[in-house]
């Protein structure tokens, strides 16, 4: 193992190694759970101002000595700062994580490994944040690695900044110095501005994406170029300053807490914080905050900084995924062996790839280096990838088929015992580890519109479009979740399908607590009572539970489209299983009767029974197909999953309730087949679509 080289030794500042045991502590007291600690989520805001003074420090030492920036240079010290540690953690995840997390959430441990890996988990995690179908997916293991992503963003752009400028100074006669604090500048002001406004209209994306972040990192790289200036600080100066900017980062840390709007303005505080306690230290003027950030044992956890906050995330996640709930003791124990897997790694790992000679001297070993372990993770996990059980599988399994008595009959009857009818072993269709993905084909069209969004999407048409009868879906994704069966019977009657299909959005005009839902209900209905030719019929539903304003809306809603004289149906909900009950049955494939639940009156059960009774719309009701017992309900009938996320049903056990609504469609005279020409196999396959 090699040393630290002298360079390293002697721009080291002990105050900013003490800053970032700071920041470190915070984070990881704040994941263990700690009180007082509830904005400890900050410090990560603080390890953004270090690394951008740190990094544009050695930049700009760089530039004045040799007047541009090596690239190559540049990149090969990245790779071998911190790809060794990286890629240890992230192989160690992937492997641990593959056997202790639920078999559902291993899509995504696998497209966070390629993300980590990739550095650009943070757009991963930002997508899955706003996902309404992530609903239930768990925490990744991986989530810190965002942070280390925006960073690497930033340092991907920053040094060809520094090139721009360069030019620019040179083509236009301008200083070089002053031109690259221009250009930094204004990235920084743009991306504070971007930050505030975000995080005010999607604070979900808002926390991860990199266009909300830079200001941060471009605030350490500012205090770099003022470094000349704050030389001449006075003593007294300084020691207000970093005292100030410590009580900063100490407020932020133990007064803020998860419904702090993040980042936007409220990282101001602990961002010019961190500002100030790296300014005083400039001068070199000993502080009472200065020696205390210098004591040894501060600097030796500020040097462990980096692997410690790479270790202890996925020690806590992957704990809890094995054990659940971890108490005080357990806690306490993975931060101590945070520390120590953090001084393994830096010891055995980290500084002897670092400052290796071979690696030093020639940049190209170190880029190489790197681009083979990456290659490497990449191909394990694209491996991984292949390896998973697929949607694309033909449907084999009768699903909902095998509770019916007698499938000649002109009505279907329920066997006598439908316990009969469910599954007590896997495999199972889908495979739960897919359960999540297994959804209607509407949604890769984007007609599942999103929360937040007020208007229909007219595009969101379905079965036969260009066919005069038209039959619409109104409400949210629990009547969504049948959508495969409906345009399938659109598609055998000749019908129009038009959607109108609203995450968490009943179909109402009025009384759901989210305004736009009740705008984009009442832009439904003018739509509807106005057109030239009135819907065939319009499917109503919701899955939300009963309260009396959203009744009060749903009735005026069906009751202006019935005197207009559209037909209205209602359709009923189903019961919930109360949890992902999908990653029970991966965990019991050898008795899924142990993932039975307790039959419950579903959350939009008594709404659409009460919709139904005021308005005189008939209610469709599929639950005895679904659960048919009168106490506990299964996981799986007929060799498939009936659960997905949520109370939702899978897309493939869905598709095996095709024929009885279309039975019930035609007992009502909706359509031109009759009972007894829609049979049991009348179910549409996904090649079909």
């Amino acid at each position: 193992m090699t040393s630290p080289s002298p360079t390293l030794a002697r721009n080291l500042r002990h105050d900013v190694e003490g800053l970032r045991a700071i920041a470190v502590g915070t984070v990881l007291l704040y994941h263990l759970h700690t009180p007082g600690i509830s904005g400890g989520f900050a410090g990560v805001d603080v390890f953004f101002v270090i690394s951008g003074f740190l990094i544009t420090s050695a930049l700009l030492r760089e530039v004045q000595r040799t007047g541009t920036v090596s690239i190559v240079n540049f990149y090969a010290r990245r790779a071998r700062r911190l790809l060794p540690a990286a890629s240890v953690v992230i192989l160690f995840t992937l492997v641990v994580g593959w056997f202790v997390l639920p078999a559902s959430s291993r899509s995504n441990l696998l497209t966070d490994v390629f993300g980590s890996t990739l550095y650009v988990v943070n757009w991963v995690l930002s997508s899955r944040s706003v996902d309404y179908l992530a609903e239930g997916s768990g925490v990744s293991p991986l989530q810190h690695y965002w942070s280390l992503s925006v960073e690497e963003q930033f340092y991907l752009v920053w040094p060809l900044m520094i090139l721009i400028a360069v030019v620019l100074a040179a083509r236009f006669r301008l200083r070089v110095v002053r031109t690259m604090l221009l250009l930094l500048s204004l990235l920084g002001v743009a991306s504070l501005v971007w930050s505030v406004v975000l995080t005010s209209t999607d604070p979900a994306t808002a926390y991860f994406v990199t266009t909300t972040r830079l200001w941060e990192l471009a605030a350490g790289a500012v205090l770099a170029f003022a470094v000349p200036w704050l030389a001449g600080l006075s003593r007294l100066v300084a020691q207000q300053a970093v005292a100030a900017g410590l009580a900063m980062i100490l407020v932020s840390v133990t007064l803020y807490d998860q419904s702090t709007p993040w980042p936007g303005s409220a990282a101001i505080l602990p961002v010019l914080g961190a500002v100030l306690v790296i300014a005083a230290g400039v001068p070199g003027h000993p502080t009472v905050v200065g020696r205390l950030l210098s004591l040894p044992p501060m600097v030796w956890i500020g040097g462990l900084s980096y692997a410690i906050y790479l270790w202890h995330w996925p020690l806590v996640v992957l704990a809890e995924a094995q054990w659940g709930e971890l108490g005080a003791p357990v806690l306490v124990g993975l931060g101590v062996l945070s520390i120590l897997l953090a001084w393994a790694t830096k010891v055995l790992v980290e500084d002897p790839i670092r400052f290796r000679t071979s690696l030093t001297s020639r940049p190209w070993r170190s880029l190489a280096m790197g681009g083979l372990t990456m290659a490497v993770i990449c191909g394990v996990t694209g491996a991984a990838w292949v390896s998973r059980p697929s949607l694309e599988d033909a449907v084999t399994t009768p699903g909902a088929a095998a509770l019916v008595a007698d499938p000649d009959a002109s009505t279907w009857q329920r066997i006598e015992d439908p316990s009969t009818a469910y599954t007590r072993t896997g495999p199972l269709q889908p495979d739960p580890a897919l359960a999540r993905d297994d959804i209607p084909s509407y949604y890769d069209d984007e007609c599942q519109i999103a929360q937040g969004e007020p208007d229909p999407d007219p595009d969101c048409v379905y079965g036969v479009p260009g066919a005069e009868t038209e039959v619409v879906l109104w409400g949210d994704s629990k009547l969504g979740q049948y959508f495969a069966g409906y345009d399938a019977i659109a598609k055998e009657e000749g019908w129009r399908l038009t959607t109108y299909l609203k995450s968490s959005c009943a179909a109402t005009v009025a009384g759901h607590h989210m305004e736009d839902c009740n705008q984009f209900g009442r832009t439904v209905v003018d739509t509807l009572v106005t057109q030239e030719d009135p819907p065939h019929l319009v499917i109503m539903n919701s899955g939300s539970g009963p309260k009396p304003e959203l009744l009060e809306g749903m009735i005026t809603a069906a009751t202006a489209l019935q005197d207009a004289g559209i037909p209205v149906l209602v359709m009923m909900d189903n019961s919930s299983p109360g949890k992902e009950i999908y990653e029970c049955a991966a965990e019991n494939l050898d008795d899924l009767r142990a993932c039975d639940f307790p039959l419950d009156e579903p959350q939009g059960g008594q709404l659409m029974t009460s919709l139904s009774e005021a308005t005189g719309a008939v209610l469709l009701d599929p639950r005895e197909w679904i659960c048919p017992d009168d106490a506990v309900c299964p996981v799986a009938i007929g060799g498939q999953l009936i659960y997905r996320q949520g109370s939702h049903i899978t897309d493939t056990y869905a598709r095996s309730l095709t024929p009885f609504l279309y039975r019930q469609l035609s007992s009502l005279g909706f359509t031109q087949a009759t009972a007894q020409e829609i049979e049991l196999d009348d179910v549409p396959q996904r090649d079909s679509e």
